[in-house]
């Protein structure tokens, strides 16, 4: 069963049957899958409170990374969603704690290793493991000075199926260059049309690099929004912007969505 075949079915449902159909079916799906049908029940106002509450134990066994979710479910009025938000922020704040800590001691070693190749294999080993703050330390480690090191991260997080894309919209505020060229290069293979509105602050970027990234992730997304934002990076000041603009341009008038 794909997500589209689980949603005509959970619409068919009574808000009972839905969480009976809800347990016996989250499991079939990958994280990724899990979270697409997750989040929309968790926040849709005008579902079941069970079902919504059922939703946010599920995203809070999982060990999903982004608060926002439960913060805004805290005070709804209905008990069974608050207690349910209130119990998936306490989990993601003690984890929280917990990886900071984690997190710190793992930069600090990876920024002491001088040579590349030992750097990149102390990365791609922490890649490999489940653990939460994992995640963190690869988006942490894109401050890298050696772009083949970028390079490689990039790959390692774009490959990971539950990324919380939020941590790299964070870091297209106030970070160097080369770390906003790098999350730009990870929202291009995610390719969430979500993403267009927080990468339109990028096309007034002072850095060449940023902007012309900037117009690759816009193409690779695609849409009606991107395509505006690329119109004017097609009158950027610097002829290489301008170009990969009009290539982007092309490709997003290309790209369709269901």
């Amino acid at each position: 069963m794909d997500i589209q075949e689980f949603q005509e079915k959970f619409k068919s449902l009574s808000p009972q049957e839905g969480i009976g159909f809800l347990y016996n079916s989250i499991e079939s799906f990958s994280d990724k899958e899990k979270i697409l049908v997750l989040l929309p029940l968790a926040k849709d106002e005008a579902c079941s409170p069970m079902v919504r509450a059922a939703a946010l134990k599920f995203l809070r066994e999982m060990r999903f990374n982004d608060p926002e979710v439960f913060e805004k479910c805290l005070n709804d009025p209905h008990l069974a969603v608050a207690n349910a938000a209130r119990r998936g922020l306490r989990d993601y704040e003690e984890r929280d704690t917990k990886n900071t800590f984690i997190t710190r001691s793992i930069l600090k070693k990876i920024e002491s290793t001088p040579d590349k190749q030992k750097r990149l294999k102390i990365i791609k080993a922490i890649a490999k493991l489940q653990a939460s703050w994992v995640q963190k330390v690869l988006l942490e480690a894109l401050d890298d000075h050696s772009e083949d090191v970028r390079n490689q991260i990039v790959n390692l997080l774009s490959e990971r199926e539950s990324l919380n894309l939020n941590f790299l919209y964070l870091k297209l505020v106030q970070s160097p260059w080369f770390v906003k060229s790098a999350a730009l290069k990870i929202l291009a293979i995610k390719r969430d049309p979500d993403s267009v509105r927080h990468i339109e602050p990028t096309i007034e970027d002072s850095n060449v690099d940023v902007r012309r990234t900037a117009t690759r992730a816009l193409g690779e997304i695609g849409g009606q929004e991107a395509l505006r934002l690329l119109v004017r990076l097609a009158k950027d000041s610097s002829p290489y912007v301008r170009s990969s603009a009009e290539e982007a341009m092309r490709k997003a008038s290309e790209v369709k969505f269901c």
